[in-house]
């Protein structure tokens, strides 16, 4: 449910109908807000805004089955928040150009999908700095598939090659690359479940990628009967490859992504359940601090024109979490999950969430450059 101002239009989201949100004029506001309320019942039926750089506030109001908003192109995530949990608030920039989107909140009863028409004749284009920042993500992006294509290679023909120890070895150098654009990687449908799907995420007769030959190495100790899932994985990691080509990107949105990679931290990574059965937990976690930096210094010099202070900041706090992480460096990689203590993992749930706050003002920041 989204609320906007007024109780007229409150009523009308409670009833399904179209809700035009009233918004300060693109003249005067450099980015409007639109406030969004999820609830039990998901997404209302219809939203209509104004094109151009746009806030989306959202806030949860005590759903336990709905916790994410997602806005889509087509069938691209463009924008979105996850784990929104009761009572907590959570936002995202987008600059948006005139034309017809999906909003989607999964989980919701009678609203798991809805529509977003968005207006007008804002101009969309980006600046100079705007440009440059894109432009330098995109490198960024190219250069990591390739990787991604290159050691997956490797990993995949340990694996086919009957190597049990040398596929287990290469298994988390592999995931790097991926884990560094994971926010990208999952914005192209279902190519991130193919990949990097756990067990329990998809069906069972649906399940590949990384974690279904993590588990085969690890649990059953085995590289036998992997041919066609080590095929799938070359030919997915490929797939997104060329999709990060032409991908389209703006400066608010890869802001996002890098909150979304720090989210990636905090959700699974810190509590050890993404490498559940290799232990590589750490590993993950360095590669998508590594990602948020990388998406943080591709929009730092439009940043640093607006807010100075807020970058000299979040140097800093990037600066803590490589500290944070040193003690548990192990030549070239890092000590097993299991290794960690409960203090340990705080301290660094702690650290992580020190970056997180300020990290997650950025795209307001830089929204429309």
């Amino acid at each position: 449910m989204f609320r906007t101002t007024g109780r007229a239009l409150l009523g009308a989201a409670l009833s399904g109908a179209v809700v035009v949100v009233g918004l300060a004029d693109p003249a005067t506001a450099k980015s409007k807000d639109v406030k969004v309320e999820i609830s039990d019942d998901g997404c209302p039926a219809k939203l209509t805004i104004k094109a151009g750089p746009n806030t989306f506030k959202v806030t949860n109001s005590g759903s336990g089955d709905v916790s994410e908003f997602e806005i889509l192109s087509g069938n691209r995530i463009i924008g979105e928040v996850e784990n929104v949990a009761p009572g907590l608030n959570k936002a995202f920039s987008l600059t948006l150009k005139p034309g017809n989107y999906t909003t989607k909140c999964p989980g919701g009863s009678e609203h798991s999908t809805g529509k977003l028409v968005v207006r007008g004749s804002t101009d969309t284009k980006l600046s100079a700095d705007g440009k440059a920042a894109v432009d330098q993500y995109r490198q960024y992006l190219e250069a990591q598939t390739a990787e991604l294509v290159t050691t997956t290679k490797g990993f995949t023909d340990a694996v086919d090659a009957g190597n049990l120890d040398q596929a287990k070895a290469l298994y988390a150098p592999s995931r790097v690359a991926y884990e560094r654009i994971e926010p990208v990687a999952e914005t192209f449908g279902d190519l991130d479940p193919k990949i990097d799907a756990r067990e329990g995420d998809v069906p069972k007769n649906a399940w590949g990628g990384y974690h279904y030959i993590e588990q085969k190495l690890w649990v059953d100790g085995t590289t036998n009967g992997l041919s066609s899932y080590t095929k799938d994985l070359n030919d997915n990691v490929a797939t997104l490859q060329n999709l990060v080509k032409d991908v389209d990107l703006q400066p608010a949105g890869i802001a996002n992504g890098a909150v979304e990679l720090l989210n990636e931290v905090s959700r699974s990574k810190i509590t050890g359940e993404e490498e559940r059965y290799s232990r590589t937990d750490l590993v993950d976690f360095e590669a998508n601090v590594q990602g948020a930096e990388a998406a943080y210094d591709a929009v730092k010099p439009i940043l640093q024109k607006k807010n100075p202070q807020l970058v000299a900041d979040l140097d800093a706090n990037f600066a803590a979490v490589y500290a944070a992480l040193q003690p548990y460096k192990t030549g070239d990689t890092y000590v097993a999950y299991t290794a960690l203590t409960d203090d340990d993992t705080k301290a660094l749930s702690q650290v992580i969430d020190a970056l997180a706050e300020p990290l997650s003002k950025v795209s307001k920041q830089v929204v429309g450059s």
